[in-house]
């Protein structure tokens, strides 16, 4: 006779178990000292993985008129800031104002002018560490709601939901039930954030650096329908250890057809590929944005 099965696979017990070591030993280190290590192992690490040779082909096709001894350049920076920004979830807190003040805020003025009746929705990029700015937009904003993928691994996906829930109002994850609560989150005059220049096997086919992406339609969709100002929010990692988050004017979508909506989300992946133009080697090339 055999026992129950484990509500989790050993795999994912050992990799939770891993992580929690980790971030245990990393918490005992000085803010500064934690980035710097997982930039090095990012660079380390990274290059020597079949990811990197996606991340080279990715760049190679984006932005074809930088030579081979920049785009490497750019992506030696590029695993760097994914070291970082993983490891950095172990001292996510540290980054509130009240504590180290790490991150500088531009133009959440925008947000704080908005009816507190008025739903609102923002989107952002896998850039430097994209984690930051819900931190960063406490108590300068309502708490933002965050739409996310979440984690392959159920485990470290709780670890990450609890890094984040002290400076959220909520964390949907993404898909039917999800979306089912996005909405009632805009109903309710939520600001909803969501990250947008994931791969997708469905969507619609955008232009983003020249090439057909297929592209999620929620933010100009849900904009359209709900009478939402989209706010653009980039994230930049200086020097230092610090932070830049910005919060740029909001584009505005009026109702419209499949014709309107191609062109909100054009407008979207333009600004996309504008942020990462200024800074490469903070974009996550590793992942397949665009088919095969």
């Amino acid at each position: 006779m055999t026992g129950a099965p484990l509500k989790y696979p050993v795999r994912h017990r050992l990799e939770a178990l891993t992580a929690r070591l980790m971030f245990g030993l990393l918490r005992l280190l000085p803010t500064r000292a934690v980035s710097d290590f997982g930039g090095w192992l990012g660079r380390t690490v990274g290059p020597r993985t079949r990811a990197h040779r996606i991340a080279a082909r990715n760049m190679a096709a984006a932005m074809p008129e930088a030579d081979a001894a920049q785009r490497d350049a750019w992506l030696v920076e590029a695993w760097d800031n994914f070291g970082r920004t993983m490891v950095e979830y172990a001292v996510l807190q540290r980054f509130d104002r009240a504590r180290e003040d790490r991150v500088d805020v531009e133009g959440h003025e925008r947000l704080a002018a908005v009816p507190a009746d008025q739903p609102v929705i923002l989107f952002c990029a896998h850039l430097a560490n994209w984690e930051v700015i819900p931190l960063a937009l406490t108590g300068r904003s309502k708490p933002l709601t965050i739409v996310y993928r979440a984690a392959n691994n159920p485990l470290v996906d709780q670890m990450i939901a609890a890094a984040r829930a002290p400076y959220t109002a909520d964390m949907l994850a993404k898909g039917i039930a999800g979306a089912r609560r996005i909405v009632r989150a805009l109903m309710d005059a939520a600001h909803v954030i969501m990250v947008v220049d994931q791969k997708l096997n469905t969507g619609l086919a955008v232009p983003f650096f020249g090439r057909p992406a297929f592209t999620s339609p929620a933010v100009v969709s849900l904009a359209m329908r709900y009478g939402c100002p989209v706010f653009p929010v980039r994230t930049e990692r200086l020097a230092n250890g610090r932070f830049l988050v910005s919060v740029e004017a909001p584009f505005t979508f009026p109702p419209g057809d499949e014709s309107a909506l191609r062109a909100g989300l054009t407008q979207v992946n333009a600004r996309l590929e504008q942020w990462i133009r200024k800074k490469p080697g903070q974009w996550l090339w590793m992942h397949r944005r665009w088919p095969d």
